[in-house]
């Protein structure tokens, strides 16, 4: 069994969650709710990060996935009174990198060939939906990086 590729995979996985991670830890509690539009805030775009990546990982990919489960609402729907703080979403963004985790280390290479669901929606392989999960995952990563540079917090750390 052949566990190189699906390593490396699971590396860059947590490298990214740990850039999604240092940057929701730079934002205070005054810039957590505040954003150039309804959609460019902070918790909103950590939300759909995580949420994504539960999404993208979820433990039965062939089906249906209830959007909002955790906070019992989307990103697009939640009132202001129910928000997650980020604590609420650091705890889900952990639970979903040990999902992630567990996942890549029972998958050998010679299945990264194979369909990861039956819709096939981000790829024919479970290689193009984990290029297109991590791809996701770093789009919104660099809009929330923004958010906080533009708030005068410190860059994050590049590794």
């Amino acid at each position: 069994m052949s566990q190189v590729l699906s390593t490396s995979l699971a590396n860059n996985f947590q490298e990214a969650t740990k850039l999604v991670t240092e940057t929701i830890h730079q934002f205070k509690p005054e810039q957590w709710t505040k954003g150039i539009d309804a959609f460019q805030v902070p918790w909103r775009i950590a939300y759909h990060i995580i949420e994504c990546l539960d999404y993208y990982f979820r433990e039965q990919p062939t089906e249906p996935f209830e959007w909002g489960h955790r906070f019992q609402g989307g990103w697009w729907e939640l009132s202001a009174d129910r928000l997650p703080s980020p604590d609420d979403l650091l705890r889900y963004l952990e639970e979903i990198e040990h999902r992630i985790s567990r996942h890549f280390s029972a998958l050998d290479d010679s299945q990264l060939t194979s369909p990861y669901d039956k819709e096939k929606e981000h790829g024919q392989t479970r290689l193009e939906h984990y290029v297109y999960a991590l791809r996701h995952t770093m789009h919104h990563h660099g809009a929330l990086s923004l958010l906080s540079l533009s708030y005068g917090n410190p860059q994050g750390t590049w590794e």
